[in-house]
Parts: structure tokens; sequence; C-alpha cells
């Protein structure tokens, strides 16, 4: 069982946590949250633990890794703190503020040997899938630079 601390309880750590139940992934994850001021919590949820502090979660030995879906601000101190709790870590994007606390993100992970991923909402959609399969199979022209607004996104969530 993976051991998931999560900081932040916005939209989209809700619909993950959601989608992650629903999907019976509940036996793969347990789940702890932090958050200054906890939202709604639905039936799905509302057996995980809460605690208000994050560092609670750092020094948790029984968590394998970290969520944070909180402010662009506070992304690089608390995955910088959970990197070095040795917890992987999954941010919400942006990963950082800047490069340089970026590059410093990826060095810390790559020194203690965890994963540290940015989850871009929309990477996994059937949208998004089936761009890259028309990109890769060369049905479409040379891109040298790809911009896709999604002003319209569920026009995309059927394909």
């Amino acid at each position: 069982m993976i051991r998931v601390g999560v900081i932040g309880y916005g939209y989209w750590v809700r619909t993950w946590c959601e989608i992650s139940w629903k999907r019976q992934v509940r036996q793969l994850l347990s789940l702890r949250f932090a958050n200054r001021a906890p939202g709604p919590v639905t039936d799905s949820l509302s057996h995980h633990t809460y605690v208000s502090d994050a560092y609670v979660l750092f020094n948790d030995p029984s968590l394998d890794a970290i969520v944070i879906a909180t402010p662009v601000s506070s992304h690089f101190e608390l995955a910088l703190t959970a990197l070095q709790a040795n917890k992987h870590v999954l941010v919400e994007k942006p990963l950082a503020a800047n490069s340089e606390q970026s590059i410093q993100l990826m060095e810390e992970a790559a020194r203690r040997e965890r994963v540290l991923m940015v989850d871009h909402t929309f990477v996994y959609t059937g949208a998004v899938r089936k761009i890259r399969e028309l990109i890769n199979s060369n049905a479409l022209a040379t891109f040298i630079t790809t911009t896709l607004c999604a002003l319209t996104w569920d026009c995309f969530s059927t394909m």
C-alpha cells in the first residue's frame, strides 16, 4: 500500500482523490490531509485522517509520498521539506516559482533517490492523448511550438 500525505484540498485534489477512490485505488492508497481551512469532505473521503499542520505529514514515518496542491508561492518550501524528509513528491503545476528553485528540487530528489513529479491536470485526458498520438504518428505538420488553449475543454472530453 502506498501511504500518501496530501497538502491542500482544492478542487483538483478532491477530484483526484475521489476518482482514485472510485476506481478501486483505495487498496493502494492511504491518505492523510493537511489543510488550514478544510472544505466540504465527500462521503468517499470522510474516513481519512486530517491534520492542520503539514509538518506533521513530513515527520510521519508511515507516509511514503506527499502531494502538494497549494499556491505556487509555497511549492518550493513544501516540496524541499518533503524531499528532505525522504518522501516522494507530486506537486501541482507549476513545480516552483522559478527555474532555479525547480533545479534545486530536482537535484535534491536525485540526491535522495526520490521521485519528484509535476501534475499536469489534463495530461492524461483523452484529448491530450489523442493530440500526442497524432503528433507522434506524423499525421500533422511538424511542430516548432505547440500551444493548446483549453477555454472550452469540455468539447474535447469525449475523445
